[in-house]
């Protein structure tokens, strides 16, 4: 690869080359049945190169050299078309990292077979513990990837590690009530996949959802799940943190650090470095060391997160927050593990000194958030009613607000933390907010 960095060297004032090597098993169901079974796997290089200030890129799906330098020569064509970028600086220099952490080779030879098992293990479970429940679809996967990124300004850093998750989602069907699809899942850098707490989990909140509640206007307690959170501030939140957003003047939190823009009990950071990060990246899509990015710590901002491109702008350094794209070759900020700081009690402790409030499993219309101003319209479902202490039953409610004036209403955090595997990787407990205001259905 050093060879290949000299060849583009010819071309380009500066020139970087990621290499992705990458192997994916997964396993299907759908209505109680395995659907489908598969290994694939496969190598991606992608040329970035830099000339008078001109980008070229070029992705092909092969490691060899020779198809690499193909590829190299089409960046370099494709740079001599593009217009010059004003701002561009440079890519980043080398950096220290911190010592990988060792893989879990189990993963690299993972089977499909692995992965069927458990997943008709978990249909068969689902079945003895509710008959009249249909396991409506799930999935098992394992991926390992190994990965390389060089520059011409020095970097070489190589990391591989692997990861797996497994889902299900039931629907139940008693009498004239049929529940909406209720998920749950686990994800970890093992494969010692919890299926039993899966189901276990997935079977209690099909049982609430037999009891079919009316909801009303009301302002209540509110506990969100961690798939309501992970995709309300995945959408809502989260990007508010981009340094471009900052340079574009799109971010609310503009003049901010320091302040505090929430509860007290609310602490989150960015750390691929976190014990359930299902990817502890030791630099970024750049080259550039990754470490733990405090985003809010004690309802306080802290600042924002860069790329090098972004930051070079703006005048200050990169945080180890440059997210390749592997299908356009680009890069953006983004997160690695974003983590929102357990507390001290259980979910069930928390659940039982409500008097009347909801606990939310999963948040629909999320993705239509305005990050620019943190607004959103949301329809809670499935969501269950509580009572004196109890899940009584499962409703459907609407929320609408903005997500800064829910986080300034957070009380308690659960001590549980779930690693949602799916959009932003997010390590997450339950969160309870006051006072929110709900139009019922």
């Amino acid at each position: 690869m050093e060879n290949l960095i000299r060849f583009g060297e010819k071309f380009f004032d500066e020139l970087e080359i990621a290499v992705y090597r990458s192997r994916e098993v997964s396993a299907n169901v759908e209505l109680n049945e395995i659907s489908m079974a598969s290994t694939r796997s496969g190598a991606l290089t992608i040329v970035r190169g830099i000339k008078d200030k001109r980008l070229g890129l070029a992705i092909v799906d092969s490691d060899d050299p020779e198809k690499v330098k193909e590829a190299i020569e089409q960046a370099a064509k494709m740079a001599e078309l593009n217009s010059p970028d004003e701002k561009w600086v440079s890519l980043p220099e080398p950096g220290k990292y911190r010592e990988k952490p060792e893989p879990n080779y189990e993963l690299k030879e993972a089977s499909p077979d692995v992965l069927v098992e458990m997943l008709v293990r978990g249909i068969k479970l689902a079945r003895e513990k509710d008959p009249s429940a249909v396991v409506a679809g799930g999935a098992g996967g394992v991926s390992w990837e190994e990965r390389r990124m060089l520059n011409s300004h020095g970097i070489d850093v190589s990391q591989e590690g692997g990861a797996s998750y497994i889902y299900f989602e039931l629907v139940g069907r008693k009498g004239d009530v049929v529940t909406p699809g209720i998920f749950d899942f686990d994800a970890r850098r093992d494969l010692n996949l919890d299926v039993e707490g899966v189901i276990e989990r997935i079977v209690q909140k099909v049982k609430w959802a037999y009891n079919v509640m009316p909801s009303k206007n009301e302002e209540v307690p509110v506990i969100l799940g961690p798939w309501a959170i992970a995709g309300l501030f995945g959408f809502a939140l989260l990007p508010a943190f981009s340094g471009e957003r900052l340079v574009k003047e799109t971010t609310p939190l503009a003049g901010k650090v320091g302040e505090k823009i929430a509860s007290e009990v609310i602490t989150l950071y960015d750390n691929p470095f976190h014990p359930l990060a299902l990817e502890p990246v030791i630099a970024d899509g750049e080259g550039v060391p990754t470490r733990k990015n405090v985003l809010i710590e004690n309802g306080v901002f802290k600042g924002f997160v860069w790329d090098n491109y972004w930051a070079k702008v703006y005048g200050t350094e990169s945080t180890g927050n440059g997210i390749r794209d592997t299908k356009s070759g680009g890069i953006t900020i983004g997160f690695h593990s974003t983590v929102i700081e357990n507390g001290k009690r259980s979910l069930e402790d928390i659940i039982s000194e409500i008097d009347r409030g909801y606990l939310v499993d999963g948040l629909q219309g999320a993705h239509s958030s305005n990050p620019d101003n943190g607004n959103f319209a949301v329809t809670a479902n499935p969501a269950f009613l509580i009572e004196d202490g109890e899940v009584k039953g499962s409703t459907v409610f609407l929320i609408a607000g903005n997500v800064y004036e829910l986080l300034k209403g957070a009380s308690e955090v659960s001590k549980e933390q779930t690693v949602m595997p799916f959009m932003n990787t997010m390590i997450t407990p339950h969160i309870k907010f006051e006072n929110v205001k709900i139009a019922g259905k």
